[in-house]
C-alpha cells in the first residue's frame, strides 16, 4: 500500500435510519482523513452519531450516501469478505466494554485475531506476548479477565487491537468504565504507542481529559464535524 494514502477517508458521508414511516438522518455531510500517526478525538452529545460514525469508518456499517475509503478502496464497492480483510489488515478496535473472552487468558485473548487470520499458534503467542509486554502486562499473561483490574482488562483489549500491526485503532469510549487514575494511564499508553509505533488513534469519547490529550478534537453536531 502507498503509505501516502490516508488510512481512512470519508467524503460527504451520510447515514439515515428508518423508524417506521420516519426517516432519521444521523450523519448529514461528514468529511475527514485519518493519516499515519494521527491522534483524533470525536466528541459530541449522546445520540449525536459518534458511534455510528466510528462504525462507518471501520467498515462495520455502510453509508447511506457519500463514501468511506480504507487504504484507498471504497468499502461499499468491495465484497463483505474483502471488507473483512481490509479491517483485519489495517484496523484495530477497542470498545468501552472490553469484550474479552472470560474463559481464556490474557495471552490467549490477544492471540485470537492472529489465529483467525491463520497465523501459526507459536508465532501468535510470541507476538501476543511481545505486545502485552509493550502495555506493561508481562506478568499477567496467564491471568483470565476476572483476575484482572478494569484498567488491565482494557490494556489487554488494546493489546488485542494492536497485535496484528494495524495502521489505525478505533476506540469507542475506552475510558468510560474506568476511574480517573486508570483512565489517565490508558490515555498515556495511547500517546506512547502513537509515538513509538506511529499508529493512528481515533477515539469517540465523553471524557474531556482524554479528548483534550489528543492532537485534534472534532465535534460532531447536527450530523457534521466541526474542528
Amino acid at each position: 500500500m502507498n503509505s501516502a494514502l490516508p488510512v481512512i477517508s470519508c467524503k460527504h458521508l451520510k447515514k439515515t435510519y428508518s423508524e417506521g414511516a420516519q426517516v432519521v438522518q444521523v450523519l448529514r455531510d461528514v468529511n475527514m482523513e485519518i493519516t499515519s500517526a494521527d491522534r483524533i478525538a470525536i466528541v459530541g452529545s449522546s445520540g449525536s452519531g459518534k458511534t455510528t460514525l466510528l462504525n462507518l469508518l471501520g467498515g462495520l456499517d455502510l453509508p447511506t450516501g457519500g463514501s468511506v475509503h480504507m487504504a484507498g478502496k471504497n468499502i461499499a464497492l468491495v465484497s463483505e469478505t474483502e471488507r473483512g480483510h481490509l479491517r483485519n489488515k489495517y484496523l484495530g478496535f477497542v470498545y468501552q466494554f472490553h469484550h474479552l473472552l472470560s474463559e481464556f487468558t490474557a495471552l490467549e485473548n490477544v492471540c485470537m485475531p492472529l489465529l483467525i487470520a491463520g497465523v501459526g499458534i507459536q508465532t501468535a503467542k510470541e507476538r501476543a506476548k511481545n505486545i502485552l509486554l509493550r502495555v506493561a502486562l508481562g506478568e499477567r499473561l496467564s491471568h483470565k479477565p476476572a483476575e484482572l483490574s478494569g484498567g488491565e482488562r482494557q490494556r489487554v483489549a488494546i493489546a488485542r487491537a494492536l497485535v496484528a500491526n494495524p495502521r489505525c485503532v478505533l476506540l469507542d469510549e475506552p475510558t468510560g468504565n474506568l476511574d480517573r487514575h486508570t483512565a489517565k494511564e490508558i490515555q498515556q499508553l495511547m500517546a506512547e504507542l502513537n509515538e513509538t509505533l506511529s499508529i493512528s488513534f481515533v477515539v469517540v469519547t465523553h471524557d474531556e481529559r482524554l479528548a483534550n490529550s489528543m492532537e485534534r478534537k472534532l465535534l460532531l453536531k447536527d450530523g457534521t464535524l466541526h474542528e
